[in-house]
């Protein structure tokens, strides 16, 4: 049975989920997987730069400009070594990466497959030396073969989404264009009705979006829709947005295995341990959620390719957020998070306009979901 070494940097969210997803997939397809997560004060440091790079001011200044160049200088690649290099040197099967920081640190010394799964790009994203990238989209290979990327190496698989929300997202389409459809109907009847927004906090937990989220339910529990708040794995973190959300009371959810009541009013808080967790719950709920507020990070693919219309937070932070924001917005499936305080009766209007059925029909059926699998297949069957 063939096997696969896979590398992790473990910054943010985003770079690891999808790494997950694949893994999930070559798991299941059999694939023998042995998982490194990258260490050493280096990539210490590069966490720590990503969580502080978040919160404005000077440090989210000198984070952008530490990522801004088209790839990592010497000395930060020295510094992020900590004998992977001399591990990974000439080895015979693929290794794969889910950080443009490890895929410039391996790529010149063993076969690099580095798994870009966002729609943006970036200059430092474009890794020449790299045996393959896998990209989401044609137009991210292409941004990237302009910034030099090796055409012959770029790989489009379609969007790398988690394996169990694609299982769940038709159905889930299905039920949120009906039920979007029957509320609307029963707004301009002039009947009670409500929307369930879920809330996502990113990796870094910046604080101007931590303050916009507060807002944000506030006005959306204040208009009778219902809030569902993933305030991700931080414990700390956690703790914190707990404090601030307690003035509108919340409903625990602890496990992945409980559901979301649907009642108007409500604010949800799920608890997950570990991101699989995490991604269980919101699996399980998929089909309740009607509308989505988070980063414009890897939930972006959520918009454009399961039909969640999406408002993302404000300001974007990182070098990969304008980008999929931009993009989302052409979509038709995505709106700035202007206003927090009064998303509720935005939304509100929304459904009656039928603009948010527009938002969720326009986010189905143009891309494909089925990244992780193709990633997966790929690897299965190509051994260099």
């Amino acid at each position: 049975m063939p096997a696969t070494t896979a590398v992790s940097a473990e910054i943010g969210r985003g770079h690891p989920g999808y790494l997950d997803s694949v893994l999930a997939e070559l798991r299941t397809a059999g694939v023998a997987v042995s998982l490194v997560r990258a260490g050493g004060p280096g990539w210490a440091l590069a966490r720590n730069a990503y969580r502080l790079g978040a919160q404005g001011g000077v440090p989210s200044t000198l984070y952008r400009r530490l990522r801004s160049g088209k790839r990592p200088s010497r000395l930060q690649l020295q510094l992020l070594d900590s004998g992977l290099r001399r591990r990974f040197a000439g080895c015979e099967d693929a290794v794969l990466v889910d950080h443009p920081l490890l895929a410039h640190l391996l790529a010149p010394v063993c076969r690099v497959a580095y798994l870009h799964a966002e729609i943006a790009a970036p200059a430092f994203c474009a890794v020449p030396e790299a045996r393959h990238t896998f990209v989401p989209l044609d137009s991210t290979a292409a941004r990237l073969e302009a910034l030099g990327a090796r055409r012959e190496a770029l790989c489009v698989t379609g969007l790398v989404v988690e394996p169990a929300l694609v299982a769940a997202a038709e159905t889930a389409f299905r039920a949120r264009l009906a039920r979007i459809g029957a509320r609307r109907a029963q707004r301009e009847a002039l009947c009670p009705t409500s929307l369930t927004v879920a809330f996502f906090t990113s990796g870094a937990y910046p604080r101007p979006h931590l303050e916009a989220l507060q807002a944000a339910v506030g006005s959306v529990l204040a208009a009778g829709h219902q809030a569902v708040v993933f305030p991700g794995c931080d414990r700390k973190r956690f703790e914190q947005l707990c404090l601030r959300l307690a003035e509108f009371g919340f409903v625990h959810l602890c496990s992945a295995s409980r559901t979301i009541r649907q009642d108007a009013g409500e604010c949800h808080l799920v608890v997950p341990r570990t991101r699989p967790a995490e991604t269980a719950c919101t699996a399980l709920n998929f089909d309740r959620l009607d509308v989505m507020v988070a980063a414009a990070h890897e939930r972006t693919n959520w918009a454009v390719g399961l039909g969640l219309p999406m408002f993302a937070l404000l300001p974007h932070i990182g070098p990969f957020a304008p980008e999929n924001f931009a993009f989302a917005r052409e979509q038709g499936v995505c709106l700035p998070l202007d206003d927090p305080a009064g998303l509720g009766p935005q939304l509100t209007d929304l459904l009656c306009s039928g603009r948010l059925l527009e938002m969720s029909r326009a986010g189905w059926g143009r891309h494909s979901i089925a990244g992780a699998d193709a990633v997966a297949r790929f690897l299965a069957g190509h051994r260099d």
